[in-house]
């Protein structure tokens, strides 16, 4: 897939001038109760999560074509190996777009071209989501993962690519 058939949207890589558009997402309760994770209102605390994202993972930025504004992110996490090592030949994949940008397609474009484009080297990726996620869920699915675990309020995905 090329990454310039989508004609709205662009993955790329994570820019510093993000940071207004990543703390208007990381603060927003809705999307953060979608995702799993606590709002961060602190815009000091956010700032340093920002500046640590593609410190362990590898970060790609969801972005409005025309104005080049940040609206998801898409995370790749390297499993931890029987040894405490990362393991980049697992993955975990965590994502989130802009509660004003879903249900649009994005999402799914931008997923299916980091499965097709940037997951050189990698074996298996696998998905946490929150049962209540519908959306999310079929998003998976619709890219070809399937459940294969679930715990506690999680259903756990995975999608081989070798």
């Amino acid at each position: 897939m090329d990454k310039n058939m989508n004609k709205e949207i662009e993955v790329t890589e994570l820019y510093d001038t993000d940071f207004p558009a990543y703390f208007e997402m990381m603060s927003d309760p809705v999307m953060a109760q979608k995702t799993g994770f606590e709002p961060v209102e602190d815009e000091q605390k956010a700032k340093m999560l920002f500046e640590s994202e593609n410190d362990t993972n590898k970060t790609y930025a969801i972005r409005l074509k025309d104005t080049h504004r940040l609206v998801g992110l898409i995370n790749i996490f390297p499993e931890i190996g029987d040894n405490f090592e990362p393991d980049f030949e697992n993955v975990e994949l965590g994502y989130f777009i802009n509660t004003s940008y879903q249900q649009r397609g994005y999402m799914t474009y931008a997923l299916q071209w980091v499965l097709e484009q940037g997951m050189d080297g990698v074996s298996i990726v696998e998905a946490t989501v929150d049962v209540n996620n519908i959306a999310s869920q079929h998003l998976l699915l619709k890219l070809g993962f399937t459940q294969v675990d679930k715990y506690d309020d999680n259903l756990v995905y995975s999608q081989k690519l070798k």
